[in-house]
């Protein structure tokens, strides 16, 4: 397991913050790839419109080609010194990058959001202006955005909001510009101009304690981790060092190959989908499904998504939870990272 088994009682101050110091190091695991490469989440084609759906918006093309900022990976033993870089929330929402007219998924498909979704604050926009952010309808509703941004037939927009966190066309400008920007437009995080676009909120980071403390605080509240902003940093449109994610489990996708039957109260349903990895493993998912989800599971040839706390001395996810689907991936892609002893086995279901 992640966690450290608890330490001796120390005969000194100093023991007893080395060991604390050891402890949360030991808990502090990072995904090795970009999470926006997993919940990039759009629609092929609009959807029929439900009973009291706003119109869907037709300005735009369906799909465009789209660069954005991609981050790479902090932890403790080996990350820079963060002090003075902006930290902020990662969200668990789905990227979208508004091109002045729409929505578009990081491979450049439309999120047909309602017309009025960003009538009231798109004219405000200068013409060539492009934002970055996520659509999101909050912590550990992952599932939920999907369902609603991936059709434009949805009544549940209303429950999105849009939280941006830059401006890729301000780009050779230092981030605190284009921050101070956003911040004209948009107003504070918590005092928005407009009730469903937030500009993400960033805070000036002390050092190394300040990352983890933060992390620790967020997490409890159900945040999925951090990401760290370097100061006076431009926008590059590829993965790059000015941003740094911070996690504590890793993510990756699989393919769906078999469907496991239940037990007890899931007798009559799903009990564990079967996947394979990029590397050609095989192993079963069994947690993080709804009622929903278990009587209609993830089609067999779809790729999804996983989390997971640690690889097993055999290669395989150890505590694997289902996260989603990732609706624009086709291909399995493993996460890298170190692989440790088995101890207690795997936990398959």
């Amino acid at each position: 397991n992640a966690n450290a088994n608890s330490a001796s009682a120390s005969t000194s101050n100093d023991q007893a913050d080395a060991e604390k110091t050891k402890k949360r190091a030991r808990s502090l695991s990072v995904s090795s790839d970009e999470d926006d490469d997993v919940k990039d989440t759009s629609p092929k084609k609009k959807a029929k419109r439900s009973p009291g759906a706003s119109a869907p918006t037709s300005s735009g093309p369906s799909n465009i080609t789209v660069n954005v900022l991609l981050a790479q990976t902090w932890t403790e033993e080996k990350g820079c010194d963060p002090t003075g870089y902006w930290i902020s929330e990662k969200l668990d929402g789905v990227r979208a990058f508004f091109n002045g007219q729409g929505f578009y998924s990081r491979l450049g498909n439309k999120f047909f959001a309602p017309d009025d979704f960003s009538a009231q604050w798109r004219s405000k926009l200068p013409s060539n202006a492009t934002l970055d952010g996520e659509l999101f309808t909050g912590r550990n509703k992952f599932q939920d955005t999907v369902s609603i941004v991936r059709s434009g037939a949805s009544n549940r927009w209303p429950e999105v909001k849009y939280y941006v966190f830059d401006a890729p066309f301000m780009g050779n400008k230092p981030f605190e510009e284009r921050l101070a920007f956003l911040k004209k437009i948009f107003g504070d995080s918590d005092s928005p101009t407009y009730p469903n676009v937030i500009l993400v909120e960033h805070v000036k980071c002390t050092g190394k304690d300040h990352v983890l403390d933060k992390l620790q605080e967020l997490q409890k509240k159900g945040a999925e981790g951090l990401m760290l902003r370097q100061p006076l940093s431009r926008y590059e449109p590829k993965r790059s060092s000015t941003l740094l994610k911070v996690k504590t489990f890793y993510d990756a996708e699989a393919k769906v190959v078999a469907h496991h039957k239940g037990s007890g109260k899931n007798a009559a349903v799903m009990g564990a989908i079967e996947v394979e990895m990029a590397c050609g493993k095989h192993f079963r998912i069994g947690t993080g499904f709804s009622d929903a989800q278990r009587r209609k599971p993830p089609q067999i040839g779809s790729i999804v998504v996983y989390k997971f706390q640690e690889l097993s001395k055999s290669g395989t996810p150890r505590f694997p939870v289902y996260v989603g689907d990732a609706i624009d991936k086709t291909e399995a892609r493993d996460a890298e990272m170190r692989v440790i002893d088995s101890g207690d086995g795997d936990d398959d279901e």
